[in-house]
């Protein structure tokens, strides 16, 4: 078997590497974004050592509470500028207490820049008032 010149390899060399670094330049290109989720604990000052926690998905627009298990309660649309984060959801035709069907709300807002939070929750169809948290978030796993 005879012998490759130097030429044939520098030029195969070459011309592969051009042809990677083009692969690798399409595949960033065309992949999306990574999407940013964060997930903020914020301690709920009308409770000292209470907190609550959410989820905010940037990407996507929304706000979701996050239950003590870790799982996600509902996820919300949300409006998001550059320092504040705002939702007002109201759910239609919910068991709101014991059998008792009604609407549910899910507001609250986050402040970008101080981190302060702040949720409310309405059994909107029963004698019961809303309840709120609100205290200070941090991101519980990136910085906020």
């Amino acid at each position: 078997m005879a012998p490759k010149s130097r030429l044939f390899q520098k030029n195969f060399s070459a011309a592969s590497l051009r042809s990677t670094a083009l692969a690798i330049v399409l595949i960033v290109t065309a992949s999306p974004a990574r999407a940013e989720v964060v997930t903020l604990l914020c301690q709920n000052e009308a409770q000292p050592g209470s907190t609550f926690t959410l989820q905010v998905d940037y990407d996507r627009k929304t706000v979701a509470d996050v239950y003590s298990n870790g799982t996600l309660g509902g996820t919300v649309a949300a409006t998001i500028t550059e320092s504040e984060v705002t939702w007002d959801h109201i759910d239609e035709h919910v068991e709101v207490f014991k059998g008792n069907w009604g609407r549910f709300q899910f507001a609250g807002s986050l402040n970008r820049l101080s981190g302060q939070g702040r949720v409310t929750y309405w059994r909107m169809d029963t004698s019961q008032p809303s309840w709120s948290m609100s205290g200070p978030c941090r991101r519980a796993t990136q910085k906020f």
